[in-house]
């Protein structure tokens, strides 16, 4: 048997959960109750039917019964009637055209922007139109064509073989030889902007070298000179003879 643990003083007892009205509830939920209420009726025997419990779970169990056949009803009533195809007697039996697919992906993504326009209270969201959208696609692929012919044009001036290209030893002889008697014009000579290195990515150049003194690439700064012999009294007499002329400080040129 189970005891209530007493509260300490000054705590309130926790307030017991709040179950949700019949009328409320999910075709799941409703099942779910009205197994465990069924469970609790088949195993209570000694049990009368007089008993305060009893009496509570039997309306239930009757209310959640009526409140399933409702739904489940319903149900069938809406099924029904989004099968149901209107046809004059002398009409010919086809069969339905199916339904167009839809993306779930996209109906999610409209359902989510659906709910996000009216939040922002009319706000104007920039968004391209079709004809745009095609625009910007054949531009970014004629960019990337134009930037493969001319990486194809490099490797073939210099003798290498293009991408599923098979060459025979001379003729890999031949285009290499042409590539080392081939002069470059001024085109050539001309900085390319996707092949060049450019220093500005390169971390060792930016900062300048005026910043550092030379040691180690540190900007070191010299501590200020204080006299502390009034504070910190050192006895000479008991120090190593060969210690003042071994801790000796020097200057950097020496």
């Amino acid at each position: 048997m189970r005891h209530k643990t007493a509260l300490p003083s000054g705590f309130r007892p926790a307030p017991k959960p709040k179950r949700t009205p019949i009328d409320q509830m999910t075709v799941r939920e409703l099942q779910d109750l009205y197994f465990t209420n069924a469970r609790l009726l088949a195993s209570s025997r000694e049990s009368t039917s007089t008993d305060a419990w009893m009496v509570r779970v039997t309306a239930e169990q009757a209310a959640v019964e009526g409140r399933l056949v409702e739904l489940v009803g319903m149900d069938a009533i809406n099924t029904g009637l989004k099968n149901t195809v209107l046809a004059a007697d002398d009409d010919m039996p086809v069969d339905p055209s199916p339904e167009p697919y839809t993306n779930p992906m996209l109906e999610a993504k409209r359902r989510a922007l659906s709910r996000f326009g009216p939040a922002n209270d009319g706000t104007a969201i920039g968004s391209l139109s079709m004809q745009e959208a095609i625009q910007l696609e054949q531009a970014a692929h004629q960019a990337d064509k134009q930037k493969q012919e001319r990486l194809l044009q490099k490797r073939q001036q210099m003798g290498m073989p293009l991408p599923g290209e098979q060459l025979t030893r001379q003729e890999r002889e031949a285009r290499m030889w042409a590539f080392l008697n081939h002069k470059p014009t001024e085109s050539d000579l001309e900085d390319d902007s996707e092949d060049e290195y450019d220093d500005d990515d390169d971390p060792a150049t930016w900062f300048s070298d005026d910043e550092d003194d030379g040691r180690k690439g540190q900007l070191i700064v010299e501590p200020d000179e204080e006299d502390y012999s009034n504070i910190i009294r050192i006895d000479s007499s008991k120090l190593p003879s060969q210690f003042s002329t071994f801790y000796e400080p020097r200057d950097e040129g020496d």
